[in-house]
């Protein structure tokens, strides 16, 4: 319960007591509004990576190919053409799933967590929630680069991230979950 004492000290002064106590119990209001959202990005993510895929038999009549000319920033020499293939509509959200490696190494942490993936250990901080993908090819994937290049930039995670908050959702929840610490007080 909060104890507030509210003492006047003289004809210009008041004193206020027990303060603290309510500011003690806001962090773990905010990191659990802050908790919600990450898991809420999360589940989206997870979404956008579920698309319909596989290299199966019955998939072969969808498999097309690309050609680009490449600037050079890579193997190949600027200018030169690169063949790629593909499968048709393989592009753009759900991110199709292949063998689903990309989706199970999407996780989130809570504060103080930690997990390893293809890309070595994960550690949230003290009052942060981590919502990655720790796939060796997920930073290919999410900015568009080497065989991804042809569909651009699928970042799963800040595109989740803008999605969930689009009208400040985040906000949102963080002011309910302290709404709700001042009512119990």
């Amino acid at each position: 319960m909060l104890d507030v004492k509210i003492t006047p000290a003289d004809s210009n002064k008041v004193v206020l007591e027990g303060i603290q106590q309510l500011g003690d119990n806001f962090k773990p209001a905010v990191m659990r509004g802050v908790g919600r959202a990450a898991g809420g990005i999360y589940a989206i993510a997870y979404q956008w990576l579920s698309g319909p895929g596989g290299a199966g038999k019955k998939k072969r009549r969808d498999y097309i190919g690309f050609t680009k000319r490449r600037s050079g920033a890579d193997d190949h020499g600027p200018g030169e053409i690169v063949q790629f293939r593909g499968y048709v509509d393989s592009g753009g959200y759900p991110v199709p799933v292949r063998t689903g490696h990309l989706r199970r190494l999407l996780d989130w942490l809570a504060p103080g967590e930690s997990k390893s993936g293809d890309v070595g250990s994960i550690t949230a901080g003290e009052s942060e929630f981590l919502v990655f993908d720790s796939a060796s090819y997920a930073l290919a994937v999410f900015e568009g680069l080497g065989s991804s290049a042809k569909f651009g930039p699928r970042n799963a995670i800040m595109d989740a991230f803008e999605y969930f908050n689009h009208g400040g959702q985040i906000q949102q929840l963080v002011s309910e979950e302290v709404r709700k610490e001042i009512n119990k007080a």
